[in-house]
């Protein structure tokens, strides 16, 4: 069997994959059930991977007793990936009996692909590898591959949903943007549906006169991946474990209903929001840069709940903004009439409560107009 370049590409992306899945599945820091979810995504992958490979360079032909396990494996892309993301985002997640039912389609398809594979004859399995590696494959494969590619982006739709639910629950209890920054877990989602409307568009290449390009293109996918193994989600696994923010019962509703049966009316919020105004000028509570709301509820003698509602309904804010507005405005007091005249911006910015200086900037800028250098030597001229 001869080897190219593509080739010998596509087998080391394959052992990559099956590397980076032992690891997770040994990996003892960081959410161990998150890590396995994850371990068995990649795998999911490989095994797909290679058995694609071994169709392509006809291993299947000696003995076809073993064509077909992989070609269901694209239905635990989407559940896998969708499970993975609640098990970063719910601090209370476990892989229960209910969760099982995403895998079932998987579990059926294989059964019934599995059967009958087993139920045709030698001759006619030669036939059917023989039309899949030259592309002339029946109109009953691109509607079942078409139903499976519909059902992983079902999966990322629910994904990116989960991910903006936490985003706005993350608001209204953190006041640091770490907590409140998952662009990572997008951009892997991200990646991969990429990668998927690539696959699914080359795999209907087979109707169209471009599908003497299958095989490059497919290359081109295998190389996006090896591309995105070694120089972003090594690096991106490093700290899952800082998020868990919500419970799984828990989700966004509108302001009114989340806080139905408060008991707040007018006049307490009124008095509320003055003590906490009150609080935040004498005692400078944002200056603590991971401040969250059960401390701030605590030092003020108040539910969480209660203070949450003051400051979305009163001031029309969630506490993140709320936060990181008394830090803004405190850090362009020392920009502008600084006690120390030789005082840096990144001194201003651990002075004021951060402790990121791209999520200062970012705010910074999102409040003034100006990034802080500029805001400062505006106000030096």
């Amino acid at each position: 069997m001869n080897s190219s370049l593509s080739d010998i590409l596509f087998v080391i992306v394959i052992f990559q994959l099956l590397f980076i899945s032992v690891f997770l599945f040994t990996h003892e820091k960081g959410r161990r059930i998150s890590n396995i979810i994850l371990g068995a995504f990649f795998l999911s992958i490989s095994l797909n991977l290679a058995d694609s490979f071994l169709v392509l360079k006809k291993v299947y032909m000696t003995n076809t007793a073993l064509v077909g396990w992989g070609i269901c494996l694209p239905l635990l892309f989407g559940p896998l990936l969708y499970l993975y993301t609640q098990s970063v985002l719910y601090k209370d997640f476990r892989f229960s009996r209910s969760k099982w039912i995403h895998i079932l389609p998987f579990i059926i398809l294989f059964l019934i692909s599995e059967i009958r594979y087993f139920s045709q004859s030698r001759e006619n399995l030669i036939l059917m590898l023989n039309n899949i590696v030259e592309r002339k494959v029946p109109g009953i494969f691109y509607w079942s591959s078409g139903l499976i590619f519909l059902q992983f982006f079902l999966y990322i739709g629910a994904s990116f949903r989960l991910i903006n639910q936490y985003k706005k629950i993350a608001s209204n209890k953190f006041s640091d943007q770490q907590r409140n920054n998952i662009s990572w877990l997008s951009s892997t989602i991200l990646f991969f549906t990429l990668c998927m409307i690539l696959a699914a568009l080359n795999g209907f290449t087979g109707l169209t006169p471009l599908s003497k390009y299958y095989y490059f293109i497919l290359t081109v996918l295998v190389t996006l991946i090896f591309i995105f193994i070694n120089r972003v989600l090594l690096k991106a696994l490093k700290e899952p474990e800082i998020f868990s923010v919500m419970e799984e019962k828990e989700s966004v509703v509108d302001s009114a209903a989340k806080y139905t049966g408060s008991g707040l009316n007018e006049e307490d919020k009124k008095r509320i929001l003055e003590q906490i105004r009150q609080y935040m000028r004498n005692k400078k509570p944002y200056l603590e840069p991971e401040l969250t709301l059960e401390q701030l509820a605590g030092q003020l003698s108040l539910r969480p709940k209660i203070l949450s509602q003051v400051i979305n309904e009163s001031l029309q804010q969630n506490f993140f903004d709320f936060i990181n507005r008394y830090r803004i405005e405190d850090a362009k007091k020392l920009l502008t009439n600084p006690v120390d005249k030789k005082i840096t911006v990144l001194e201003v910015l651990y002075e004021v409560g951060f402790n990121s200086k791209s999520s200062f900037n970012t705010l910074f800028k999102k409040h003034t107009g100006l990034t802080p250098s500029e805001f400062k030597k505006k106000n030096q001229e």
